[in-house]
């Protein structure tokens, strides 16, 4: 991709191994997606050592090297001339949760923390390329000189106040350290001596020597997000002054921890009286509920206002089944609850005791009390199903009833003068079916409207969840919240859900049109069930 945004080189696929001919130019750049993943097997040219990167939001951008750190931190010939061969994979799980070294990263820059390992310090000698802290990690090990490609290392110049780190971008558990000194003696002189440092702040100490061996430190596993060496101590010259130092290579060993999300979040109910103190961290740690969709994952949040689960799967290369945990205290989900499910991805199949529906994008499902089998699929590991379901508990049972877009009830609203024109789809709902409690619908804005439900209201018999769908990478929606002369707000980003307490508004306005799932549950299921507030009457 070029600087303009220009297209130069296009590849897809879970496996790429493909050849770009043409020079590379200044500004030019790598973006490559995972679209449901977060780690990344890469090579981008072949003088490197392919690297398995962490990418917490599923994108890799990086900008080829010229100048001066091309030629001192790249072999010869690095990313030169008119053919260049590009390998790109997915890792399975497997490659990425194995015990192995996990501190090397090839296509790690300097100064850009965004991709994971990735190496930094609180000092660079001269800010030379030559002395990256990237150099550190990329795999090359030569220590017995100085200078460019192959001697370049991570130095510090003549200080002892150093800090370097490898971050990890998420927790990981490490058992081994491997220290690689550049030994170019006599120039340099060495660490005698340093510290280990964890993410917790518990330290391990490590005397060192003049050798260009790796020097390693065992000890029980840790799990931390960083590994910091500090207390840096230097074996100073006879006349008592420091010299150079630097570090040629650390080796890291470990495994990446699987985040799972199959057990079940419990959040308690809010106090409104509490609410109007909080901070934005503590907002989003009460109503914000993200990570709704990753790799063969279930994730559910039960919050005790009203009871209500939500639940949010991404099925790809398993079938994952929908169990009850300690939290119901029940032998099956759908004991004494029901169930509502609207697929926002592709096409999928939910099986319910042996009997199959076909769940297409939009599609909805009600699933009454007493069902024990639920299970979930995609159809398509291309184009997953994304199943968002809310359960809440249910006094008696009603017949399982498929709903697509097209039988939900639809209700338009709103004008283009307010910019809130929408149409409100109604799927589980007393005019489309019977339910004990639960309603559930889809909200769909017109474009060049952003406002949903303003002018703003509250119904203190029932609450709601939003989910925010339907938005761009760098879309948002500020979603309104908090007691009408309390407002606050959570800035939503796609697909990332909010529940919203009876006591509290509930508006949202974006930075574009955009959809939303909306799911009630409390003591009645009128539509018009509503507490208005005037616009100037909040605060």
């Amino acid at each position: 991709m070029r600087e303009n945004g220009d297209v130069k080189f296009k590849a897809y696929g879970e496996e790429i191994d493909e050849h770009f001919h043409g020079e590379y130019e200044e500004g030019d750049r790598f973006k490559i997606e995972v679209p449901y993943g977060n780690f990344l097997t890469v090579q981008l040219d072949q003088s490197l050592k392919p690297a398995l990167i962490y990418l917490p939001d599923g994108v890799f951008e990086f900008s080829i090297p010229f100048g001066r750190e091309r030629s001192m931190c790249y072999a010869k010939g690095a990313f030169a001339g008119d053919d260049h061969r590009i390998v790109v994979s997915e890792p399975t799980d497997a490659e990425i949760y194995a015990e192995r070294m996990i501190s090397s990263n090839s296509h790690d820059r300097h100064k850009v923390p965004k991709y994971f390992p990735h190496a930094a310090a609180n000092f660079v000698t001269r800010e030379e390329p030559s002395f990256f802290e990237r150099n550190a990690i990329d795999g090359v090990c030569d220590n017995s000189s100085h200078g460019a490609y192959p001697y370049h290392s991570w130095g510090g110049g003549l200080r002892e106040d150093l800090e370097f780190w490898v971050d990890f971008g998420m927790p990981v558990e490490v058992s081994k350290v491997v220290i690689f000194l550049r030994a170019d003696f006599p120039h340099d002189t060495y660490w005698k001596e340093m510290d280990i440092e964890f993410s917790d702040g518990t330290k391990i100490h490590k005397d060192l020597i003049g050798t260009a061996d790796g020097q390693e430190v065992t000890f029980e596993p840790k799990v931390t997000e960083r590994v910091k060496l500090t207390g840096f101590k230097q074996q100073r010259l006879e006349d008592g002054s420091l010299s150079f130092a630097a570090l040629s290579q650390i080796e890291i060993y470990g495994k990446y921890i699987k985040q799972e999300n199959k057990g079940m979040e419990v959040r308690d109910a809010a106090n409104a009286k509490d609410v109007r103190y909080y901070t934005t961290d503590r907002l989003r740690e009460e109503f914000h509920i993200g990570n709704l969709f990753t790799k063969d994952n279930i994730r559910m949040v039960y919050s005790h206002i009203d009871r209500i689960i939500v639940i949010g799967m991404m099925p790809i290369n398993e079938t994952l089944k929908l169990e009850a945990g300690k939290e119901l205290a029940a032998d099956y989900f759908l004991e004494r609850r029901e169930l509502g499910c609207i697929n926002i991805g592709g096409p999928g199949v939910i099986t319910i005791d042996g009997e199959e529906y076909q769940m297409n994008p939009r599609d909805g499902i009600y699933v009454g009390r007493g069902h024990r089998d639920l299970k979930f699929k995609s159809l398509d590991k291309a184009n997953p199903a994304k199943f968002y379901m809310t359960s809440c508990p249910a006094h008696t049972e009603y017949p399982t009833v498929k709903i697509d877009i097209t039988k939900a009830r639809k209700v338009p609203c709103g004008s283009v003068e307010d910019c809130n024109k929408r149409v409100i789809n109604q799927y589980i709902h007393p005019e489309v079916m019977k339910s004990c409690q639960l309603a559930m619908g889809l909200t769909e804005l017109e474009v060049g409207s952003n406002w949903n439900t303003m002018p703003s209201h509250t119904h203190d018999r029932r609450m709601e969840v939003y989910l925010y769908l339907d938005m761009g990478e760098n879309d948002a929606v500020f979603h309104m919240m908090g007691e009408p002369k309390e407002t606050r707000h959570i800035v939503m980003h796609n697909e990332e859900a909010v529940i919203s307490p009876s006591w509290s508004i509930h508006s949202g306005v974006g930075t574009k049109n955009y959809s939303f799932i909306w799911a009630m549950c409390g003591e009645n299921q009128e539509f018009t069930d509503m507490d208005h507030i005037e616009t100037r009457e909040l605060r």
